[in-house]
């Protein structure tokens, strides 16, 4: 069977390291200031943060890729491929996936993911799901590896801006925690993000994050990675070999977080996680990512 991968920018993906597994991008929008842009395709997560650094108070909001864009960047794979694979940002998150699976729903050659996941994870699980079918699995029984959980995955933002922009903290909340260095953090579950708790001091919250996460975690195998995922923070090499040195890891890894979860955690924001990735994808998964 031929098919044709399909992911939207929540991925964390240009549209260059789409194309570079084999694979198709389907940027989300992205309005600043009245000025649209294609995430990944015409607008990454260096210029997000350009913009941002030189106007922090720019209006920023997201949406759903154009449906008739979305529909040209499909159409054109129809005639040539089997069936057309499209994982999305959650549907908890965006209506992205239900946009699509109403265009599509006649066509049994598309196979839209009722997606719970985004950034990494959507790029982890086509990579197992392919590896899946090239030994031999039928389609159905593959498809089960985009209902597996992910691991705990925690957010901590390094400013509330976005947060107060996207209605997830109020300006006297806010306030508040500059006052006395509070920091949210929010977790990744079931497809949406929830409130957490409370760290004091951004730097050591991710320490002591980084720390639990490690002692929480089932039996620690050589194919488990310590991920950090970064939204451009000035500070991510320091960062990163701190929370290596403090974790006792031989190596993590840094991964850019998606321009589309960037515009609501805000620049600086870092994701921490550890998680599965088999031997069998690592070099694949691991491409476009800085090793500490």
């Amino acid at each position: 069977m031929k098919i044709k991968y399909i992911l939207d920018s929540s991925s964390g993906l240009t549209e260059e390291q789409a194309n570079a597994y084999g694979w198709e991008l389907l940027p989300l929008q992205a309005n600043i200031d009245e000025k649209s842009y294609s995430i990944g395709k015409d607008l990454n997560l260096q210029d997000f943060s350009k913009i941002w650094k030189e106007n922090p108070k720019c209006i920023v909001k997201t949406s759903c890729s154009l449906p008739g864009d979305a529909q040209k960047i499909i159409d054109k794979y129809l005639d040539e491929y089997d069936k057309i694979v499209i994982y999305t940002i959650s549907k908890e998150l965006s209506s992205q996936y239900q946009m699509l699976k109403t265009i599509y729903a006649d066509n049994k050659k598309i196979y839209i993911i009722e997606s719970k996941k985004l950034s990494y994870l959507l790029i982890r699980d086509i990579l197992l799901f392919q590896e899946a079918l090239n030994e031999g699995q039928s389609f159905d029984k593959a498809t089960k590896i985009f209902n597996q959980e992910n691991a705990k995955l925690l957010l901590i933002p390094e400013f509330n801006d976005a947060l107060v922009k996207g209605g997830r903290l109020t300006k006297p909340a806010a306030a508040m925690a500059r006052l006395f260095r509070i920091v949210p953090i929010i977790q990744f579950k079931e497809g949406s993000l929830i409130k957490y708790g409370l760290g004091h001091v951004f730097r050591k919250t991710l320490i002591k994050q980084a720390l639990d996460i490690v002692k929480d975690y089932k039996k620690i195998t050589d194919d488990d990675y310590f991920l950090i995922i970064n939204a451009d923070n000035k500070n991510i090499k320091e960062i990163a070999l701190e929370i290596k040195n403090a974790i006792n890891f031989k190596e993590i890894y840094v991964i850019d977080l998606s321009v589309d979860i960037t515009i609501h955690t805000g620049i600086g924001a870092i994701c921490l996680t550890l998680e599965n990735i088999p031997a069998s994808i690592k070099d694949k998964f691991f491409k476009f990512a800085t090793k500490y």
